[in-house]
């Protein structure tokens, strides 16, 4: 790995870890080993940093939904999957990321929501699109009515402000919107998928019964 790549490596699990603020280029250069002059020769400020890392988690995110779609048989199999993967995801980042990215580097989290809005929109699009060839989500809906609702919740279910994970934990959340969510869509054929890989395969999905 090149220094560049050790310091982004570094900066986003020590980011994730404990917050974004609290994290100095000096705690970066002592974990990493490198030096602050080499860090401010790849990155011009820490915002460009904090670009960085995010483009990382993009990446690793995007491998993994590939992985997901490609090893699914069916839609609902899938996003139950990719529920269980955004529910380890969130349970595994400092409450605090969020908050420090929007008041401490607005920019770069305004650029990366104006960047990503668009891509989670079509993406949200392509699976409700593919539900209701395989006759699981019902013909009548709006699909993209349907999208922008569906990715609105699992913005609200993230923010901290909303469902503090200090009272709220993740997985339940995710239970109670959006397997409630996926419900108010489906046909039957979707209904009895759903109640299928609840009773049958939580484990590989959610945890039900929480």
């Amino acid at each position: 790995m090149t220094p560049k790549e050790i310091i982004v490596e570094q900066a986003y699990e020590m980011f994730f870890r404990s917050g974004i603020k609290s994290i100095t280029m000096d705690d970066i250069s002592r974990e990493t080993g490198v030096s602050k002059r080499t860090i401010y020769e790849n990155f011009r400020d820490k915002d460009e940093l904090v670009a960085s890392c995010l483009h990382l988690m993009d990446e690793r995110f995007n491998r993994e939904y590939n992985k997901i779609e490609k090893e699914s048989d069916n839609t609902l199999i899938m996003v139950f999957r990719f529920m269980k993967f955004g529910t380890d995801v969130l349970n595994s980042i400092n409450p605090q990321f969020t908050p420090d990215l929007k008041k401490y580097h607005f920019r770069v989290w305004k650029e990366t929501m104006t960047v990503n809005e668009k891509k989670y929109n079509a993406r949200t699009l392509k699976i409700l699109k593919k539900g209701i060839r395989e006759r699981v989500f019902r013909e009548t809906i709006d699909v993209e009515v349907v999208s922008i609702l569906l990715n609105e919740q699992l913005r609200i279910i993230s923010d901290e402000t909303v469902f503090p994970s200090s009272r709220f934990p993740k997985i339940v959340v995710f239970e109670n919107v959006l397997i409630n969510f996926f419900r108010g869509i489906a046909t039957q054929k979707g209904l009895d998928l759903i109640d299928k890989y609840l009773r049958e395969e939580s484990d590989k999905f959610v945890t039900v019964g929480t």
